[in-house]
């Protein structure tokens, strides 16, 4: 089996070394090659074939975009990543398709155990060569919006308050109305409906609210062509999240696994809307995209659901929808949203009730 390969690049020897160190206590398995000049950099990651490259953000000899740039087109199938020291809001903002995450320094061994653990997730994905390609090449990759970052920084303090994800959600009226549809739907299973946006918060809690707000932002298209797709994909994610609603009504869930069932169905598609940005910017023969469309696409949600850190039973939940039989020591969430899809599509038995009970 080939070992993993990770090329850290940054002009300062300490954070080099300091890496080497981290790395030799609990990476021994993971090839190391480590650089302090960009060009010479890019001069052996094509041999290398590395599975991670992390850079920092500018150096002395190239700018940090264009570096990524021709690391996107040298190694396509690398995780690319950021080092950098500035954490203000608009340098995590930027570049969103130039690296697939951001590493503020000093970081310490938890970063590194979470960012190589996750590269391997995703190197053992069972994609095609080319879709792994064409993912990392993809300049149209939907990325995290503003507002989700900006609702992570409040869930990430020891506190976070309800006031204030409410209030960072009420800064868009388009979306509070559209969390509130959502928030009122059958499938989430409130007795009454409500037009306070900090009541919705609660009822759904924090996390929830969050995943949603993804949810709503991914499914917006700045065109009328890419919004009537992206209305289309949004509008079978709540056909199956109503399904998967009425199995968890069945089965008397609690709220947390409920609404862990929900966001996968709701996000179950978003594989699709990968794909239709790789389509519109092909040569495909339009006759052939509704076959792409379908190609792979829940394993590209996966891919992508992971780069974005959600929990491993939404991940997996996606990744085996498609599934049939599943494995036997499958997730609940899993199960759920593999058994409401073949509901909506009519592969459902009815023999098989008894055993899904």
């Amino acid at each position: 089996m080939e070992s993993p390969v990770i090329v850290f690049i940054d002009d300062e020897s300490a954070v080099l070394n300091a890496v080497k160190r981290l790395l030799r206590l609990s990476h021994r398995d993971w090839d190391v090659y480590l650089f302090t000049s960009a060009e010479e950099a890019l001069k052996r990651i094509p041999s290398l074939q590395p599975w991670v490259v992390v850079s920092e953000r500018e150096l002395p000899d190239m700018s940090g975009d264009a570096l990524r740039e021709a690391i996107v087109e040298c190694a396509p199938l690398a995780i690319r990543v950021i080092l950098t020291g500035d954490t203000r809001r608009e340098t995590i903002l930027a570049s969103p398709f130039q690296a697939h995450f951001m590493i503020r320094k000093p970081f310490d061994r938890e970063v590194l155990d979470n960012l190589l653990t996750r590269a391997r997730i995703l190197h053992q994905l069972p994609l095609q060569y080319e879709t792994r390609v064409q993912l990392g090449r993809l300049q149209g990759l939907p990325v995290l919006p503003d507002i989700y970052h900006e609702l992570s920084v409040e869930l990430e303090k020891e506190e976070p308050e309800v006031s204030v994800v409410a209030s960072l959600i009420q800064h868009d009226q388009i979306l509070v109305s559209r969390v509130l549809q959502l928030v009122n739907s059958p499938f989430f299973g409130f007795g009454s409906r409500t037009n306070d946006i900090e009541v919705a918060v609660m009822r759904l809690g924090l996390q929830t609210i969050q995943r949603l707000v993804l949810v709503l932002e991914l499914y917006h298209g700045d065109k009328p062509s890419e919004q009537r797709i992206a209305d289309a994909l949004l509008h079978d994610a709540m056909r199956l999240a109503s399904q998967v609603g009425v199995i968890c009504d069945s089965r008397g869930m609690s709220k947390a696994l409920r609404n862990q069932c929900l966001v996968a169905a709701l996000l179950h598609n978003i594989g699709q809307l990968v794909r239709w940005f790789q389509l519109s910017a092909s040569d495909v023969d339009p006759k052939r995209w509704k076959t792409e469309l379908l190609s792979e696409y829940e394993l590209v949600g996966a891919y992508l659901l992971e780069l974005w850190g959600f929990e491993p039973e939404v991940i997996d939940a996606v990744r085996l929808q498609l599934e049939d039989p599943l494995p036997d020591d499958c997730d609940t969430v899993t199960e759920v949203l593999n058994l409401a899809l073949r509901m909506v599509q009519g592969r459902y038995e009815e023999s098989e009730s008894g055993q899904s009970e």
